[in-house]
């Protein structure tokens, strides 16, 4: 949708989105023969939230791509380390830039908790008992205590201590934008000293984008491992 922004032909999915959306379709797919299988009024409730979260997923996994690309599209240019330095244009580029960088770091953490919520209620896990707003990283802590779908908790573990710089880097700029301040603001308020009236210095865009494409590896990577398990564990059942 928003490569037509910039006059391109639409997205041809590759590599770690490709095989989330596999996945997720994959699940669906044993979803949607359960309910030709002669399942009870019950049972097709169930089958029948799980299939509407399921595709959920795969609009949500859209959106996020959506944002990154306009994030390396506006980012990508950028060289210059102070707003001053920048002309016009530079500065509208750097603003969009902004924009979509914290569209593309909110909608890393959603899918991740919305990820969350469905092991939660497809596992019976009752995590809101011990914690009434919890997060994944919540219930992943709940599967392991339990030794609950250990196979499942022990790759999701693992990615989440491949990626972990990254994406503590990424919720401390989540945190900030939506408890406290903008998180473009965050080097300012970190200063120990103050420059008032001084120049602005804005935050390292490579570095940003170098993380939100992390990110966006670790949601896809995350959604592959999980619903491919969900598949099997539907097949077994």
């Amino acid at each position: 949708m928003l490569r037509e922004l910039f006059g391109e032909p639409k997205r041809v999915d590759s590599g770690v989105l490709l095989e989330a959306l596999n996945a997720i379709r994959t699940f669906l797919a044993h979803l949607e023969s359960r309910q030709t299988e002669g399942a009870s009024a019950a049972e097709i409730t169930v089958i029948h939230r799980q299939i509407i979260w399921s595709k959920g997923f795969i609009d949500a996994l859209d959106e996020l791509e959506q944002s990154l690309f306009c994030c390396e599209r506006f980012g990508d240019p950028i060289r210059k380390g102070f707003l001053e330095d920048m002309n016009a244009h530079e500065t509208e580029e750097y603003q969009r830039f902004v924009y979509f960088f914290k569209n593309a770091f909110i909608r890393v953490f959603s899918i991740l908790d919305k990820l969350g919520t469905f092991m939660n209620d497809l596992f019976q896990l009752k995590t809101e008992t011990y914690k009434s707003r919890y997060s994944y990283f919540t219930v992943l802590r709940i599967m392991h205590d339990r030794h609950h779908h250990g196979a499942l908790e022990m790759q999701l573990y693992g990615l989440k201590m491949d990626y972990k710089p990254t994406m503590d880097r990424l919720r401390n700029l989540r945190n900030m934008e939506i408890h406290y301040i903008n998180a473009e603001m965050l080097d300012d308020l970190m200063q120990k000293e103050p420059l008032f009236g001084g120049r602005i210095h804005i935050e390292n865009v490579q570095a940003n984008l170098d993380d939100i494409q992390k990110g966006f590896e670790m949601v896809c990577r995350t959604l592959s491992v999980a619903f491919s398990y969900f598949s099997v564990s539907r097949a077994k059942g």
